[in-house]
């Protein structure tokens, strides 16, 4: 199946002190091993990444990473502009969206939710150990979402949680049994927010508690 990757590099990384996309972690930037793993896990048609801003492109300089890009088209609205920007320049029927500061991610983790997209379904979306559903890791159908997540952002009021956006739909909901014994299970969601996130996930992979 033709399924298009986009990768988002926004946020405000106010507690991490720089953009999130061009932290170096094992060896490469996080925009760098996001696109690596996706690669690996299911070669996408083509994998774009999604900024709010020019600014954040340009904390990419110098890092060998050669992607098409696009912009939020509603700006400040977080993680709903991402995905609706990843949807409006859709030219697939599926995309896979990931946020670059989850960079335990797994190519085994992505091939097996990349696995379960079927025709009669909207989304393929994980489900945390803590119970909650991680929408910057999952799989949707670009006709069914452009109008539900555009929707909230016509209006001036605070957007919802993003999880939201699949009350609406046909939604594979996979939850952490399926996906426990896959190596580092444990670790797949650790969001990469602070220095003290960050030296975390170093411990993670340095002590081989990860697989990629």
């Amino acid at each position: 199946m033709n399924i298009e990757a986009y990768i988002l590099i926004g946020g405000r990384s106010s507690r991490l002190g720089r953009d999130k996309a061009s932290v170096k972690f094992d060896g490469v930037s996080l925009a760098e091993r996001t696109a690596n793993t996706i690669e690996r896990a299911i070669s996408p048609s083509r994998t774009t990444l999604v900024a709010a801003n020019e600014f954040q492109l340009l904390s990419l300089a110098g890092i060998e990473l050669s992607l098409p890009f696009v912009f939020d088209l509603y700006e400040g609205r977080g993680p709903w502009a991402g995905l609706h920007a990843a949807l409006a320049n859709a030219r697939s029927e599926w995309i896979l969206v990931l946020a670059c500061d989850l960079p335990l991610i797994s190519v085994e983790l992505l091939s097996l939710l990349s696995e379960m997209v079927a025709d009669d379904l909207d989304a393929v979306v994980p489900v945390q150990p803590d119970g909650k559903v991680q929408p910057l890791c999952a799989l949707y159908r670009v006709k069914s979402f452009l109008e539900i997540v555009e929707r909230p952002l016509l209006t001036e009021r605070p957007t919802p949680p993003l999880r939201a956006v699949f009350e609406e739909v046909r939604t594979r909901l996979v939850e952490f049994d399926e996906y426990k014994d896959l190596p580092g299970s444990d670790h797949f969601f650790l969001n990469m927010n602070s220095p003290a996130d960050l030296q975390r996930a170093t411990e993670i992979i340095e002590n081989g508690q990860n697989a990629r």
